[in-house]
């Protein structure tokens, strides 16, 4: 008994806060309305309905225990069918405990009946329901039922045999995917590998009611596709679950959730970010939203590892126009800085640094360019730290050939873009640390000597 308590709790022991949820996607399996009384013999002030929506949750209903029952009831509604868990929380609205789960499926008139014991073994108090209604309550608990009266060294087993005897209830789909990967080592890079997979295998990606349980934790959404930052094994883990998706509902879901997830002002992940855009329609993307996002794609082909960049033209202190396709080294670091901006008074010297003791080593030149149009300001700050052996512009001193702000959307500085002049100035890198240009050098260094 007490093993499967701390099993089910590995599924809800993050449910600590209530989240909002109105609307779902077209396609979902909603209820009309419901009407589910609890009787309970415990002296809770009130109880509450917490509801799920892919590695969401949030708060369904409450209703006011009043002689030993409560009563949950909506004539109009979209409840969607799911589990569902019977849950206390304090006044300040801070979860408590977890009373039971129940699925919805549907039928939503249920009678929940509740009572309390201790285990014998644990001295645990161990919550018990007896639910009147849909018959996926009747496999659900005799699955759970099961797990705690007979020992089952192996609970995979049990919740394929249900999944065989009952392939098209959903409650069976539900076990599989929540349970059958709970005795699976996972302490190892293999053996989270391992398990990654199977859990892939036992979702069942054509039911999008597996989307209204607490299997997909945010941890678990997080494990799927961001096991490193490597975006070609990114977008290779995201393929593999988008192609799994053959009921449009959930392949809608893990689209915007992939994107959302994505779409975090890190230039690392932009690649990915156009994948999405460009293979998988775009049907998945919020109303309102299309014009945003296709602007916002559009921007990222141009900045994006593999990307040309084009001719930039800057001036300098003699209002001299220099472009980067007369630079003859074989890289260049595109600097865009400000100097007021306080990281590019920090992190200007620390390139300049690299440029003086290794620009020859490497073979890159630096195109540093004020983007603020303060010329008292770059002229100090550039005197300050004698900044005039690399190419030192300002967009103060001339125009530039386009608006390196809008072109490039720069937010804020410094911007840093790593090009391969060797290869049609292709972009290599774009907003990478100072430490990171400089192990790329290294490893570039280190390779052309093993040559």
């Amino acid at each position: 008994m007490r093993r499967f308590w701390c099993l089910l709790g590995l599924f809800f022991v993050y449910a600590g806060m209530l989240h909002a949820q109105s609307t779902f996607p077209a396609g979902t399996p909603c209820v009309k309305k419901y009407n589910i009384k609890v009787q309970t013999t415990s002296e809770y002030p009130k109880l509450y309905i917490q509801g799920f929506y892919g590695s969401d949750y949030y708060l369904v209903d409450s209703a006011v225990v009043k002689n030993g029952t409560a009563v949950f009831k909506k004539s109009k509604c979209e409840l969607p069918c799911g589990v569902y868990l019977l849950a206390i929380f304090d006044e300040s609205h801070t979860f408590t405990h977890i009373i039971g789960e129940f699925i919805i499926n549907q039928n939503a008139k249920l009678l929940i009946r509740h009572t309390q014991h201790t285990d014998s073994a644990s001295g645990y108090v161990v919550n018990d329901l007896d639910i009147a209604g849909p018959p996926d309550n009747d496999i659900l608990y005799a699955f759970r039922n099961r797990l705690m009266t007979v020992y089952t060294p192996n609970v995979r087993e049990v919740c394929e045999e249900y999944l065989k005897t009952t392939p098209e209830s959903f409650a069976a789909k539900y076990i599989m995917a929540a349970y059958g990967t709970y005795q699976m080592p996972g302490d190892t890079p293999e053996g989270d590998l391992l398990k990654k997979r199977q859990m892939m295998d036992d979702f069942d990606f054509s039911e999008p009611r597996l989307l209204h349980t607490p299997v997909m934790t945010p941890y678990l959404i997080q494990q799927w596709v961001l096991r490193e930052d490597d975006t070609d094994t990114i977008i290779a883990s995201m393929d593999d679950i988008l192609k799994r998706c053959s009921n449009p509902t959930v392949r809608n879901y893990f689209l915007l959730k992939f994107f959302s997830m994505m779409d975090m002002h890190d230039p690392v992940y932009d690649p990915v970010l156009v994948h999405l855009y460009d293979n998988y329609g775009h049907e998945w993307i919020e109303e309102g939203r299309e014009g945003a996002i296709k602007r916002k794609i559009e921007g990222l082909r141009k900045v994006i590892a593999g990307a040309k960049i084009p001719e930039l033209i800057s001036h300098d202190i003699d209002s001299m126009p220099h472009s980067t396709n007369d630079i003859k080294a074989k890289y260049t670091v595109v600097w865009f800085w400000d100097p007021d901006c306080d990281h590019c008074q920090e992190m200007t010297p620390v390139l300049h640094q690299m440029y003086q003791e290794h620009a020859e080593d490497y073979d890159f030149e630096v195109f540093a360019v004020e983007v603020n149009d303060d010329y008292d300001r770059w002229r100090k700050f550039s005197d300050e730290h004698n900044l005039w052996d690399w190419i030192n512009l300002s967009t103060s001193m001339g125009e530039q050939n386009l608006d390196f702000i809008e072109y490039f959307d720069i937010l804020t500085t410094p911007v840093i873009i790593l090009v391969d002049n060797s290869n049609y100035h292709t972009i290599i890198a774009r907003q990478i640390s100072l430490s990171e240009l400089q192990k790329f050098f290294e490893n570039e260094a280190g390779q052309m000597k093993v040559r």
